[in-house]
């Protein structure tokens, strides 16, 4: 088969829901470029509502799911294998968990392992002075339980339902709105089906773009840096078409040669940069006992902060952190649930949950821990080089002087070999970004497509059109200063997506109840 024809084949898309998904999106798109000040206004009216106002919801929201999550791995369904008799999963437990693992989090967990401590240091919850010993704590334990298994527990519930959907009664349809169908019925074949899949892709667009708003700056500072080149919107530009490019490639390789090798890549270099950190950065006690109180502190406390909402005190730090990023999850939990039930055939229900909640925690806690701790070692170095030993660097001062980008960047230049290893740090969050974004492409094309049975993938095409939809509007929202109300509006759109997932949830219980027998058989097998 030639390469054009590769390009060309495959799954035919669904009108109704391909071309209502890229016109409402682009047509946003537009006035947000047209309109970015009274758009952002209007848009974070109804943000601040939903925060102030609903934010117990949300809260609620990823209790329930978490709680979903521990019975699906310790309840009756966990031996449920994901696919038919003789079914193997299509790749290594190393490759699963890696692809997971780098599709869910991105370049923005290099961005907010390295910086988040700064913004709890400067307003600590709880009551907390600034600065003090106290709000250090919290500073490394909010990052990891914001990462951690409550969040993760999201994307867990909505993979195994999509994947009982998929694999088990082999609905060739990989959409969130199939997963309704335990609930809706055949409604979901019509309009309200439709509808959901259309606000499905438009939220997820926006979540991208918060993704790519904290991940462009970073890689154009890190640039500047290694370079001597000033920091200018075109070489943002630059940047963001060159991993728009670097999309479509990987998507047109495909899973097998293109996903799969690019995570595979992403985590090996993870390994050595953070390895390197640790053993070599000159804050390795530091680290080792930092990570160690803020586990202690956050298993101590996980049960007040995830049912924190300050009603008294009115701090808006729960509203401003927790609430904004269970928001966040919920917008990519979807898309996630998609892409994990897809690559997930031949495994148990059991198996999924844990590789998203043990293996994805886990991750996420490695990063924060040693990269915040090692950028908090620093400040306190140099804020006391007596009592703390090491490199010091002023990393607050640093980011509120040049802004958050500069100060991860500058907090991995400080360390020995700094030039060497900031480029291996910058290249690490271009793949990061990549292969999040690559999966994000993969996703939209598997929403848009009218079937797509086990052994398929989504048209090459469709998703490589979807790459450079993402590209082009990131360029144009940058280059008009309307990124902001974009990603508001998918944090607003969270909202009902968290309705849908709740619709999606009971849908699997309840189709899991009705077929008994499908169930008893698989757990024989």
């Amino acid at each position: 088969m030639s390469v054009i024809s590769k390009f060309k084949d495959g799954p035919k898309i669904d009108k109704a829901i391909y071309w209502p998904s890229v016109i409402i999106t682009i047509a946003l798109a537009v006035y947000f470029v047209l309109n970015p000040e009274s758009s952002l206004e209007k848009l974070n009216a109804v943000f601040n509502y939903m925060t102030n106002e609903l934010g117990w919801t949300y809260i609620w929201f990823t209790i329930a799911a978490f709680a979903s999550a521990l019975y699906l791995i310790f309840g009756k369904y966990g031996k449920v294998i994901l696919g038919g008799p003789g079914d193997k999963p299509d790749f290594s437990t190393f490759s699963w968990i890696g692809m997971i693992f780098t599709a869910s989090t991105g370049s923005s967990l290099l961005y907010w392992g390295t910086i988040e401590w700064i913004y709890y240091w400067q307003a600590p919850p709880f009551g907390a002075a600034v600065g003090s010993w106290q709000a250090a704590e919290w500073a490394s334990t909010y990052g990891l339980f914001h990462w951690g298994a409550t969040a993760w527990a999201m994307y867990a519930v909505v993979s195994v339902a999509i994947a009982y959907s998929y694999h088990i009664k082999k609905k060739p349809i990989l959409r969130l709105s199939e997963a309704c169908r335990g609930l809706l019925g055949d409604r979901v074949d019509g309009w309200l089906g439709k509808l959901i899949d259309i606000f499905f892709v438009f939220g997820l667009i926006g979540g991208v773009t918060t993704s790519m708003g904290l991940g462009t700056p970073m890689l154009t500072a890190g640039i500047c840096k290694l370079t001597g080149i000033a920091h200018t919107q075109q070489l943002e530009i630059i940047i963001i078409t060159i991993w728009t490019l670097s999309i479509g490639v990987t998507v047109f390789l495909g899973l097998e040669k293109g996903i799969k090798k690019l995570s595979d890549l992403n985590i090996y270099l993870a390994f050595g940069v953070l390895g390197f950190l640790l053993l070599l950065g000159g804050h390795t006690v530091f680290i080792l006992n930092h990570t160690t109180s803020s586990m202690g502190l956050m298993f101590q406390e996980l049960i007040h902060m995830s049912f924190w909402t300050d009603a008294v005190g009115q701090s808006k730090h729960p509203q401003w952190w927790t609430i904004f990023y269970w928001a966040w999850w919920v917008v990519y939990a979807p898309a996630m649930g998609l892409y994990i039930a897809k690559i997930s055939k031949g495994r148990t229900i059991k198996q999924v949950v844990l590789g998203s909640v043990l293996w994805g925690s886990l991750g996420c806690w490695i990063f924060f821990s040693i990269l915040g701790n090692y950028s908090m070692g620093l400040q306190l170095s140099f804020l006391n080089p007596e009592t703390f030993a090491g490199r010091g660097l002023d990393v607050i001062t640093i980011f509120t002087e040049k802004g958050a980008a500069w100060a991860v960047v500058e907090t991995i230049a400080a360390a020995p070999l700094g030039t060497i290893l900031l480029a291996a740090f910058i290249l690490l969050a271009f793949i990061s970004m990549v292969t999040g974004q690559t999966t994000i492409a993969f996703t939209l094309a598997s929403v848009t497509t009218k079937e797509l049975k086990e052994e398929e993938e989504p048209a090459r095409w469709n998703s490589f059109i979807w790459a450079l939809i993402l590209g082009s509007i990131s360029i144009s929202l940058l280059l008009f200063n309307a990124l902001k109300p974009l990603q508001t509006t998918s944090i607003v759109a969270a909202f009902p997506l968290m309705i849908v997932l709740i619709v999606v949830a009971i849908s699997f219980f309840k189709m899991m109840k009705k077929d008994k027998s499908v169930i008893k058989a698989k757990e024989e097998e």
